[in-house]
């Protein structure tokens, strides 16, 4: 089995995760390789319907921010924009 395609997916095998990574959250190897199993298994299956690169983004609706990070009441949704280009940033600043 191949580091790089553990139960069909890019995620690492188990095997190749150092043991300081269950130790450090009190779990038994048994228990973490059950975790991660579980985890990997439900992000393959959301990832069959992710959309692609290239594909267009699914609508939403979200409210606006402040730059500090304060709600506004004020609602965006993304096909309000169609036609014009947008960038999509997922992550965390902290």
């Amino acid at each position: 089995m191949s580091e790089m395609n553990w139960l069909g997916t890019s995620y690492p095998s188990p095997d190749s995760l150092p043991p300081e990574r269950w130790e450090k959250i009190g779990l038994s190897r048994e228990q973490f390789l059950a975790r991660y199993e579980a985890e990997v298994r439900e992000r393959a299956l959301r990832d069959l319907t992710a959309p692609k690169a290239g594909e267009p983004a699914p609508d939403f609706e979200i409210e606006r921010l402040t730059a500090a990070g304060k709600r506004t009441g004020e609602m965006f949704r993304l096909s309000s924009t169609r036609g014009s280009p947008v960038a999509l940033v997922f992550g965390s600043y902290t």
